[in-house]
């Protein structure tokens, strides 16, 4: 049993298991060493949140496929679903555009807010419509989500590195990461 989330993290185990096999390691060393493996720092990282909210950490990176990967994780989560999203840089002209395509996303998957932050993720909240909230500051957005923490509420934290999203995330977990819940 995988403990990260995400039909793409199965994707990248059957790619290594695969490769592992290959190369003859036995399937017991293969299954415990997928087992085992944790995940890294700011990739889809459970946290136990303020008011026993959620929060998944995938702060490290992201681009669009990473973000649309990252929403799927978080649609699959039972109660409110929030996900905070700062900008995705080096998109080029299209950003504006993409930026709007992950918004459209993020509301189809059936997220129930969107707060975003940074010039471009403005695009993302017009898109995804009522339940979307662009911030100009990092408390502001803050002083909103805290509002929305809560048990049963899961929140999703993305951004690429130079937004600095971990930030939200550091102002709202508590403790130790989670167990992950939902693997595959």
């Amino acid at each position: 049993r995988l403990q990260v989330p995400g039909l793409h993290n199965v994707q990248n185990a059957l790619a290594a298991a695969t490769a592992a096999y290959a190369l003859r390691i036995p399937p017991t060393h293969i299954e415990s060493g997928l087992s085992q493996y944790a995940g890294v720092k700011g990739r889809l990282q459970r946290k136990t949140g303020q008011h026993n909210a959620t929060l998944i950490d995938d702060t490290y990176n992201a681009n669009p496929d990473s973000v649309r990967a990252a929403i799927a994780v978080l649609a699959a989560e039972p109660g409110r679903r929030v996900l905070v999203l700062g900008d995705m840089g080096e998109l080029g002209a299209r950003g504006s555009l993409l930026h709007a395509e992950i918004g459209t996303a993020a509301r189809q998957a059936g997220i129930d807010h969107l707060l975003t932050l940074g010039d471009l993720s403005q695009a993302a909240a017009m898109s995804f419509g009522s339940g979307a909230r662009h911030f100009e500051t990092l408390d502001a957005l803050c002083a909103a989500l805290e509002q929305l923490l809560e048990r049963g509420t899961t929140v999703l934290v993305k951004g690429s590195r130079f937004m600095r999203m971990e930030r939200v995330v550091e102002r709202f977990a508590n403790g130790e990461p989670q167990a992950a819940r939902g693997g595959h």
